[in-house]
């Protein structure tokens, strides 16, 4: 199996968790230790230097011998200390898809991995003091169902989490392509984007190039409004907007979000243009919570517009000390005057009320012209935006700094299924200052930082908007193990732990697929045969089941009304008997343990025969190999 074939996917086929082996016959049923190794058979030749002899004889000898042999360092290693050892072993959860998860465990050896699934007692029953003794890291008292053992060589390894960690801490240098691209564009932006995409050889992408433009902080912002305002740039200025993540976001916040990105003279058609376009997007983002139309949505944005103009003179475009509107306009006059346009009073008056104080208490203001002499402040991020968050779960605290303490610069925080503790920043009295985020909806979210404030012009390089990716408990801690099954069919697996030190463990400790190569299993060298292929029964159905306790602790709590049906797995006669047998810890132990020793043992037993007077010998394993071996 090629590493590309065994990573396909974060989230395996959902029927990659089903069993990997079909119905038998009972004809084929045979015990787990026939199927480690199979039982040898000893035939010896009748007549040994010419004389007849008893088979009875010659086990006599044997026995004595081997009694004699017993007491050999060589013997008692392979009896006593078996090569194959239990390193660790760990509940865990299997992901089969974005809302399903099964119950598993897995148990590491220094050769050998076992899956399987363990049978639990109903968790109604099971409170919260003895829940770690039955479904904890130690399961004494708990019975399994094997469902996969394969050689540790044959297991392809993949750790989701450190990818998205390097993403995160380890950022490649700046393409020198990009840094081109920044400089042309500051100089043309209609030739640097003909130069980019012609250096990358591709058609022209106004989606991406609207993605790109975007996420670009070096560009200058005036540049970038004269690109976006081209009628030839109308797609591009969609993709650019639809950035952002608008959905939810109250329209006078998202309005200072976007015209913090350009700078655009005021008076211009150019600004109309971009204003108008804003208010499109934004609503085509909204449409399914609003109960107006895009003219009205229109119309609402014109009119937060020249509020501005009359209470502040117009747009901020340098930042400097606070200053006292330039004229009163009573919110009563803007309502009433708003109202020719919404003679239905479909926006609410409350509504209207909020946007006036928001206009009338923070001036709007565009990105500072690019031909100033002064040079902004860093906001530095300290700890960095989650690109990950677990279903009603606090993220890890995120922290912003800047120079100096400010008391008239603050960062709102916004984003629709995200909850912000705090979620407003001030730097009155600390130059640094930290906030946690919540999701409260699945799926990926738009977060948006807007800076607000009579300096808020002076701090720069501040993203426009963070994707976060809020997603279930089980999506934590999540790696992928990928191998070929006894029949060569490939199988590709996620599971899921909830301690992070468990996951560290696993992805950074643990030996890698090419070092876990340690012995072989009784000389079988295809993958997955052994201990998963129990044929003690008729027949052995494919598993549909789901976790069975997930919901009933830890952060799956959460998730309960989120409702994904039947969460249980049955655990009846029935059911059980389809799944197939169970073993204890003991048992799984013990069996694959004595199972590596069985050749160092035939080793052991032969060494003996080669010096006793028990010659030749034929000895004929169950897989039809033959062995005959002569006095020496």
């Amino acid at each position: 199996m090629s590493p590309k074939d065994a990573l396909s996917s974060t989230t395996p086929d959902p029927t990659s968790s089903l069993s990997d082996y079909p119905a038998r016959s009972t004809s084929e049923t045979s015990s787990i230790s026939s199927r480690f190794s199979p039982p040898a058979v000893i035939v010896l030749d009748q007549k040994i230097n010419g004389e007849e002899r008893h088979g009875s004889i010659i086990l006599q000898r044997l026995d004595e011998s081997l009694a004699r042999g017993s007491r050999s360092p060589m013997w008692a290693s392979a009896i006593d200390e078996p090569s194959r050892k239990l390193l660790m072993s760990s509940p865990v959860l299997q992901v089969v898809n974005a809302n399903t998860v099964k119950d598993r465990f897995l148990f590491l050896f220094t050769d050998l991995l076992v899956i399987a699934k363990p049978v639990f007692e109903d968790p109604a029953t099971i409170d919260d003091r003895h829940f770690s003794d039955v479904y904890g890291p130690s399961p004494t008292n708990r019975r399994f169902i094997i469902k996969n053992v394969v050689l540790l060589r044959h297991l392809r390894f993949h750790d989701d989490l450190s990818a998205d960690l390097a993403s995160k801490t380890d950022a490649p240098p700046r393409n020198p392509r990009l840094r081109l691209f920044v400089h042309q564009f500051n100089q043309d932006p209609e030739h640097a984007v003909l130069t980019l995409f012609l250096s990358v050889k591709g058609s022209h992408n106004p989606r991406l190039l609207g993605q790109l433009l975007f996420k670009t902080l070096d560009l200058d912002r005036a540049r970038l409004g004269q690109y976006l305002s081209m009628k030839g740039s109308k797609v591009v200025l969609k993709a650019f907007l639809d950035n952002f993540g608008f959905l939810g976001l109250r329209i006078d916040r998202a309005l200072r979000a976007f015209l913090l990105s350009i700078h655009v003279d005021p008076s211009s058609s150019s600004f109309d243009y971009l204003v108008d376009a804003f208010a499109s997007r934004w609503y085509e983002a909204n449409a399914g919570i609003l109960a107006y139309d895009k003219d009205l949505a229109l119309r609402l944005v014109r009119a937060l517009v020249q509020l501005n103009e009359a209470i502040h003179g117009g747009l901020a475009e340098e930042y400097g000390p606070g200053h006292y509107p330039s004229r009163y306009v009573p919110s009563k006059e803007f309502v009433s005057a708003f109202r020719r346009f919404d003679p239905k009073n479909l926006i609410s008056n409350q509504f209207l009320e909020d946007v006036y104080v928001s206009i009338a208490e923070n001036q709007l203001a565009q990105a500072r012209n690019p031909l100033s002499a002064r040079t902004d402040l860093t906001i530095a991020v300290k700890r960095p935006i989650p690109t990950r968050l677990t279903y009603k779960v606090k993220s890890d605290p995120v922290v912003l700094r800047i120079p100096n303490p400010d008391n008239d610069f603050s960062i709102s925080l916004f984003g629709d299924g995200l909850v912000f503790d705090p979620p407003c920043l001030t730097f009155t009295k600390s130059c640094e200052a930290s906030f946690r985020i919540t999701g409260v909806a699945l799926g990926p979210k738009t977060m948006i930082m807007c800076r607000s404030g009579q300096h808020a012009l002076a701090y720069g390089r501040l993203p426009l908007s963070s994707t976060i990716t809020v997603g279930r408990a089980f999506m934590r801690n999540t790696f992928q193990l990928a191998f070929s099954d006894h029949k060569g069919n490939k199988r590709r697996y996620m599971f899921s732990v909830d301690d992070h030190l468990l996951h560290t463990l696993i992805g950074d400790d643990s030996p890698g697929p090419e070092t876990m190569d340690s012995s072989r299993l009784n000389g079988d060298q295809r993958p997955g045969r052994g201990l998963a292929e129990d044929r003690t029964l008729p027949f052995h159905a494919r598993s549909k089941s789901r976790s069975k306790v997930y919901h009933q602790y830890g952060a799956g709590r959460n998730e309960l009304e989120l409702g994904n049906g039947d969460d249980t797995e049955g655990n009846s006669e029935q059911s059980l008997r389809l799944a197939g047998k169970t073993w204890s810890v003991e048992d799984i132990e013990l069996q694959c343990q004595q199972n590596s020793s069985i050749a160092l043992v035939l080793s052991c037993v032969l060494s003996l025969l080669c010096f006793s007077c028990l010659t030749p010998l034929q000895i004929s394993s169950s897989r039809d190999t033959q062995c005959t071996m002569t006095r020496h």
